[in-house]
């Protein structure tokens, strides 16, 4: 079949005749809708799943694939019943134990995810998205060899599966090993040219090896190929601020807040590079759009001059030991930036060292950090 091949235009055109010829032919909806879905036009999917599911509602694979279709909107909730009828229709469908394990997962519920993957590894021990996706439940949890064990295996499944290599490259960034991160990241990348995580995952490496060059041509190439990813702006943008090109940080951080001028973080971004521009800051304008009840707004007050450095980082407890040391991590860096933008470079140069001590290593702030210390000539 032409869909099994890659060749998705075509077998829509297929499909196409085929519904012209028997409007009520469910599997034709059924396996159009997979074509768009695998295309990435989840709505259009949809569609199609409805009307496969209007015709023969006992059609399996359109409600797990509407489910899928649903998780790729966030719609959690309704793919969560998709993928309930799916399994009540059929207990032993893999794939369906395996979209609702995304679903958990998505929703938090990590170890409710471990529990439909190991399900549908369980009905079919095959299916390597069941074996990538518990890897990265795994790598949730903190199981970082438990979860490379799973990607490891996605891939011996399937060696051409892009998204266990990006996968196991995100395990081996973790280890801290970089050089095989990269390797895995460029092969997820020849196996998928668009796969967006793989370009950015490979300029955080970049970035890591002082080549802020090549980690900004990477991004460059995640905003060319999905033009309304605010994090590909952010990142951008980051890596523009401490390479001396304030200008273009000032320009990625406007277009990602037109994007989104409810995130916070990039407000913050925003009014940090104005100032070091000579400009008016961005916070005061922009706090109506932001939701200032919770983190980081004491970040927001702070630099607003409405809260003190000390009064920021004692906002950052919890009881969550996770969440205090991410919160914790952000009162450090932001304060070190306002230090700095006030000329105190002692007090900013400490923070940024304990912010690269200190910070998981998955935060914006901790590469910001590294960045921040490269430039100031304390990283080679």
């Amino acid at each position: 079949m032409r869909a099994a091949k890659g060749d998705y235009d075509r077998a829509i055109a297929d499909y196409d005749h085929a519904i012209g010829a028997d409007a009520k032919y469910a599997d034709a909806y059924s396996s159009r809708g997979a074509a768009l879905l695998s295309k990435g036009y989840n709505d259009g999917a949809i569609t199609d799943f409805n009307q496969a599911i209007r015709i023969d509602p006992k059609q399996i694979d359109a409600y797990v694939n509407r489910g899928l279709a649903r998780v790729h909107k966030s719609d959690f909730d309704q793919a969560l019943v998709d993928y309930d009828k799916a399994i009540s229709l059929d207990p032993k469908h893999a794939g369906a134990h395996n979209g609702r394990g995304l679903v958990w997962f998505s929703k938090g519920e990590t170890e409710r995810a471990i529990a439909e993957y190991d399900k549908a590894i369980d009905l079919d021990p095959k299916q390597a998205d069941a074996y990538s996706n518990r890897g990265l439940a795994w790598r949730r949890m903190g199981h970082v060899d438990r979860a490379m064990a799973d990607f490891d295996q996605a891939i011996s499944i399937d060696s051409k599966n892009a998204h266990a290599h990006y996968n196991r490259g995100m395990a081996w960034s973790a280890k801290g090993d970089d050089d095989r991160a990269m390797i895995d990241y460029n092969q997820a990348i020849s196996l998928d040219p668009k796969n967006i995580d793989a370009y950015k995952s490979r300029g955080l490496i970049w970035a890591a090896k002082g080549d802020n060059a090549r980690a900004i041509a990477e991004y460059s190439t995640v905003i060319l190929l999905h033009p309304k990813y605010v994090y590909g702006y952010l990142g951008r943008g980051i890596l523009n601020f401490y390479s001396g090109e304030l200008a273009k940080a000032q320009a990625d951080f406007e277009q990602a807040a037109k994007l989104e001028p409810d995130d916070i973080y990039v407000a913050i971004w925003l009014d940090m590079a104005k100032r070091r521009n000579a400009m008016a800051g961005y916070l005061r304008e922009a706090a109506s759009k932001l939701d200032m009840t919770k983190w980081p707004a004491p970040v927001v007050h702070m630099l607003l001059g409405e809260q003190t450095p000390a009064a920021v980082l004692a906002a950052a407890d919890d009881l969550d030991v996770t969440t205090k040391t991410g919160q914790v991590c952000e009162a450090n860096f932001y304060t070190a930036e306002l230090y700095r933008l006030q000329g105190h470079d002692d007090e900013a140069l400490r923070l940024y060292k304990i912010a690269v001590s200190n910070c998981p290593r998955n935060f914006d702030e901790y590469r910001a950090a590294r960045l921040a210390l490269r430039e100031l000539g304390m990283l080679p």
